[in-house]
């Protein structure tokens, strides 16, 4: 039993203030953000076109990434695992190909509940990256020759892992101590670990970012940023190349999905905020830029911690999670009302008990600011703060499930829907959602805390549930009266 202790706790102690990132991983991403996969699919591809220097000429960069029939292609989670495991050897100095650590060393650094689904999700991770594959095709970059060059490699070569009341693994590393498990590194990838193709992360802020799309978003743009600190760039690309999110999305799902993390990343302060129209640039018809710029933080020196903050409703702001610098932009941009207001608002949902918890409280925050709302249903719009209101509550959208839907088509069909969707602006679709999501029932809003596919689906439930009863609502408005159902009097 003492040998088993010490292979759960031999873990070492570390900060991650000097985290680092490799810069192809962060350049293209090894999974998909897509809600579903298809099971027979095994191939994610992802590409660009970028102007080579060394040849003086466009190059069409392109990633091949392929799972194994037993473990299929990486996830969301398993991307957070490999970004551990680079930090594991970060803290080896990058000595050697094989690195030695215990899983509960790797789930302490990536803040994961000590518990055996931890352990199962670590061992799985490990086993699907043994099992992809990685074909770039000019889109690896090779520091020490500096140009773009093919690589076809795993992405690790070998796993030791140690489990409770079975002999050690021959891991190479002796007997001495505590046994522990281990991994390889493939060559390629040392290599350019030991080239210095790294750049420095705020680990600890990764792993405080909640949307997915935000992570990876928050990887990418760290590395562009340290050329330029202001970036326009193609959306479709962007989204489906970059960042993982489907290639079936149209346009407006494509904002609307990236904008969710735009928006933790403008509360959380990398991001600076901007208008939905500043953000996003319409070219010509199916095609859009997006605009990222930089948060510049003012470095403030530790004395004026105790100076009071400049505005009161700044610290109203920084008090509900909102980065410093943000609200101070947000001050000195809109009418001091229009805070006043969405605070108040703000306040009173965070009270309410019979509705689903916001996940981004500052982002949504922050949002309502720059957009201006509508107030809520139900909401007391006295010049006091607002306190929930003994009303009748307002009428809720009934739960339909997706596969109903299809039922009612002869009413609204899918197509309607989406049309729907797609003819709201950002500010309506967001006012619209929030409305949809507050009638969530207990066990939908279990859901959708939990994340991952079923808050997805959930979520998709609501808003189309919500769709079909405006649309319904809108074809009986305008519906002419039956005169078979009129009562005719018979002349006298």
């Amino acid at each position: 039993m003492g040998t088993q202790r010490r292979i759960e706790n031999g873990s070492m102690t570390h900060n991650n203030c000097d985290a680092k990132d490799e810069m192809n991983l962060a350049e293209f991403p090894l999974c998909s953000l897509a809600h579903r996969l298809r099971p027979e699919t095994k191939t994610l591809r992802f590409e660009d076109r970028v102007w080579d220097k060394s040849s003086g000429e466009w190059i069409t960069r392109q990633l091949l990434v392929t799972g194994s029939d037993a473990y299929g292609l990486p996830t969301e989670l398993d991307d957070e695992v490999l970004l551990g495991l680079i930090q594991l050897s970060r803290r080896r100095g990058f000595a050697d190909r094989k690195v030695p650590f215990t899983r509960h060393e790797l789930i302490r650094l990536l803040d994961w509940r000590d518990e055996s689904k931890s352990y199962q999700r670590i061992e799985a991770s490990l086993n699907r990256w043994t099992g992809v594959t990685l074909y770039y095709n000019k889109a690896w970059w090779n520091k020490t020759r500096g140009c773009w060059v093919d690589e076809k490699f795993h992405v690790l070569d070998n796993v030791w892992l140690c489990h409770r009341s079975e002999p050690p693994p021959d891991t190479g590393f002796g007997e001495s101590g505590a046994p522990l498990s281990a991994f390889v590194w493939n060559d390629v990838l040392f290599r350019s670990f030991h080239a210095g193709n790294l750049k420095s992360i705020d680990f600890d802020f990764f792993l405080s970012l909640r949307s997915a799309v935000a992570k990876r978003l928050y990887r990418f743009l760290d590395k562009r940023f340290w050329h330029r600190d202001r970036w326009e760039m193609d959306l479709r690309e962007l989204c489906c190349e970059h960042v993982g999110l489907s290639r079936n999305y149209d346009t407006a799902n494509l904002k609307r999905k990236l904008l969710r993390g735009i928006q933790e990343l403008n509360a959380r302060g990398f991001l600076r905020s901007m208008e939905t129209h500043q953000q996003f640039r319409k070219v010509r018809a199916g095609e859009w830029k997006v605009v990222f710029e930089r948060q510049v933080l003012k470095k403030i020196p530790c004395v004026t911690q105790t100076v009071a903050s400049p505005d009161p409703l700044a610290q109203e702001l920084i008090d509900r999670g909102v980065a410093e610098q943000v609200a101070l932009q947000a001050i000195e941009k809109y009418p001091k009302e229009r805070i006043r207001r969405q605070l108040s608002s703000f306040d009173w949902a965070m009270k309410r008990t019979d509705v689903k918890p916001l996940r981004n409280p500052p982002g949504f925050l922050i949002s309502s600011i720059h957009q201006d709302f509508a107030m809520p249903d139900g909401y007391n719009q006295r010049p006091e703060f607002a306190t929930v209101v003994t009303a009748p509550p307002a009428p809720q959208v009934p739960h339909v499930p997706k596969r109903v839907i299809k039922t009612i088509q002869p009413v609204v069909n899918e197509v309607e829907v989406q049309r729907f969707h797609d003819s709201l602006s950002f500010e309506e679709h967001a006012r619209f959602e929030s409305k949809a999501l507050l009638s969530a029932t207990p066990v939908q809003r279990h859901f959708l805390e939990g994340g991952g596919t079923l808050a997805s689906a959930t979520r998709e439930c609501l808003l189309n549930a919500a769709a079909i009863e405006a649309l319904e609502l809108a074809k009986r408005r305008t519906q002419p009266r039956d005169l078979g159902s009129v009562r005719r009097h018979p002349r006298t």
